[in-house]
């Protein structure tokens, strides 16, 4: 890749099912103007399977799953008009994902949706499709933790919180972004 290219940055939102990435996303999305792409839409049937399971997801269905989506945020990415970021969404439970994207996504900026237990699991009961609550359950012994100083939005109040959360991960990121895990 040429260094003098310039990439449209990719707000990667991740984090456990029910903290509200795709919320916070729309959020954003709707606020800036920007496009917005919820992965989880791209799943591989072997993925919608162990759902349907309440299964955890095998390390060769996430490679295969995330060779997949950075193929498709980087085409997302190509077409994007400079000022126009993108959004993803997704839950991205491992860190060696989180780092895959990364690597293969320039301007890949992670920001780590989170919400407390409590707040999650009503969330899930309320929801008339998707993700169960057994299956939320198996993903989430999964998941695993950002460090503590990555970007993070606490997705526990109003719309206003979470952009103003959002702001401070985007300043924070474009004038330290190689300080940012």
């Amino acid at each position: 890749m040429p260094e003098a290219q310039k990439f449209v940055p990719v707000w990667f939102l991740f984090g456990l099912s029910g903290s509200g990435k795709s919320y916070v996303g729309d959020v954003i999305a709707e606020a800036r103007g920007w496009p917005i792409y919820h992965a989880d839409d791209d799943i591989t049937p072997a993925m919608r399977q162990a759902l349907a399971a309440s299964r955890p997801f095998t390390d060769a269905m996430r490679d295969e799953y995330f060779v997949l989506l950075a193929d498709r945020i980087r085409a997302r990415q190509a077409q994007a008009a400079p000022d126009q970021p993108l959004i993803v969404t997704q839950g991205a439970y491992k860190q060696r994902s989180r780092d895959y994207l990364r690597a293969q996504v320039p301007g890949l900026a992670l920001i780590w949706i989170d919400a407390p237990d409590a707040l999650i699991a009503q969330r899930l009961g309320l929801r008339a499709g998707g993700i169960t609550s057994q299956s939320a359950a198996a993903l989430k012994q999964d998941f695993e933790y950002p460090p503590h100083d990555s970007l993070r939005i606490v997705n526990d109040r109003a719309e206003a919180h979470a952009l103003a959360q959002f702001e401070r991960c985007r300043e924070q990121w474009l004038t330290h972004p190689s300080q940012v895990i």
